[in-house]
């Protein structure tokens, strides 16, 4: 019974996330609802790029902010001797890093995040915290000036640092900026996942189907006909 509650939870929760992400994506007038235990419908009317779709409504995209671990011994962490309470980690476009694995921040105190540019014209993330966001981030960078922050996108339990900042000053304010080798296309993505929220479960689509604009003129014709053709039975009958 606990699992069954907690599995109908999970559907609501990624529901209302997917909800948030087609509307996000613009879609008129979609449906989205469950279907049994485990299922989801969701159609989306007028959407032309499906593989885009797709690939926006499976992801699990989340955020975390760590700290990096420059204590240790970068080089006996590559042969195997990882040190306790930190991994292993790759930087995007760089080598590898040592991480810690306490979480900071998450991707729960995000209020807002929008695609722009970083001070080098690079395509960034600019992202909006809550109140209680703001104040552990201020907090974060108070307390760790001089020391490297790490901030990761995790997907499907994979784990991949964007960023790694050395914080220069305290930041206040809830204003993060998340940039690091990413193209326009991508920033828009990841703005658009981190505003909609992560996925409660990943979500696999066991099944598609597109209907084309013919068969829906169809059905339209048909529906058309049908009233027509029933009026005039209905006339037909009164003047009788």
């Amino acid at each position: 019974e606990a699992h069954t509650r907690m599995q109908s939870s999970t559907i609501q929760q990624n529901i209302t996330t997917l909800r948030n992400r087609v509307n996000e994506l613009g879609v008129a007038e979609p449906v989205i609802q469950q279907a049994g235990a485990d299922r989801v419908i969701v159609q989306l009317p007028g959407v032309q790029d499906t593989a885009k779709a797709k690939d926006i409504l499976g992801r699990t995209a989340t955020l975390e902010i760590r700290m990096v671990d420059d204590e240790s011994d970068i080089e006996a962490a590559l042969r195997g001797q990882v040190p306790f309470g930190a991994e292993l980690l790759t930087e995007r476009g760089g080598g590898a890093l040592l991480v810690k694995k306490q979480v900071l921040l998450t991707g729960d105190r995000i209020t807002d995040a929008q695609p722009g540019f970083d001070n080098d014209n690079q395509p960034a993330v600019h992202v909006t915290l809550d109140n209680n966001g703001a104040r552990i981030f201020k907090q974060l960078t108070r307390n760790n000036v001089g020391k490297r922050m790490a901030i990761l996108l995790v997907e499907k339990n994979h784990a991949e640092v964007v960023t790694a900042p050395v914080i220069r000053e305290e930041i206040g304010g809830g204003r993060v900026q998340i940039s690091g080798r990413m193209s326009s296309v991508e920033a828009r993505d990841v703005a658009l996942l981190l505003r909609a929220g992560a996925l409660a479960a990943p979500m696999e689509i066991i099944e598609e189907r597109t209907v084309g604009p013919s068969l829906g003129a169809d059905n339209i014709t048909r529906g058309f006909n049908s009233t027509l053709f029933g009026f005039l039975a209905v006339t037909v009958f009164i003047m009788l």
